[in-house]
């Protein structure tokens, strides 16, 4: 695992409040996974870039397989482009200058 693949993961675990976000189980109970929302495939990596695929947005923790299933949102256009606008939002606010 690359150290941003560990930072997107820590990040994640963070914000998840030790809790599955599909279930609201506790991840303690399970095996915590960093699951993709939009689905990390060759497809989705050459329609939406790497830098989404690969953002900590687009990452969530679950407890299991069967949730990491459940928080993939690939087929959702519209949660996508939800999804994709929130993350150039927050990236772009590192470039505003500030007067």
């Amino acid at each position: 695992m690359t150290e941003t693949e560990k930072e997107q993961r820590r990040y994640a675990l963070a914000i998840s409040g030790g809790v599955c976000e599909v279930c609201g189980r506790p991840l303690r109970d399970g095996q915590p996974q960093g699951a993709h929302r939009i689905g990390n495939t060759q497809t989705n990596r050459a329609k939406y870039g790497d830098f989404v695929i690969d953002h900590r947005f687009n990452i969530g923790m679950t407890c299991s397989l069967k949730c990491n299933g459940a928080l993939d949102i690939s087929r959702d256009i519209g949660a996508v482009i939800r999804l994709c606008a929130r993350i150039y939002a927050a990236e772009a606010q590192k470039y505003e200058v500030k007067k």
